[in-house]
């Protein structure tokens, strides 16, 4: 038996800008890390939630781990 298609997410692409790169000091850029990783960390967590209602299957999200 052949399973549904996932459902497609809408992605925006936004254009980059060409901003010459900018030095960051070591603290803010310790600072910058953690704040990037505690967000993707929250991120994947709230997709996660997500998906049983957006077509992620009979699993659990446990079932994964």
């Amino acid at each position: 038996m052949k399973r549904p298609a996932k459902q497609l997410n809408t992605q925006m692409n936004l254009p980059l800008l060409n901003a010459p790169a900018t030095a960051v000091p070591d603290h803010k850029q310790k600072e910058l890390t953690l704040t990037l990783m505690e967000l993707l960390i929250n991120a994947a967590r709230a997709n996660n939630l997500m998906l049983p209602a957006n077509g992620g299957g009979d699993e659990s999200p446990e079932a994964h781990r």
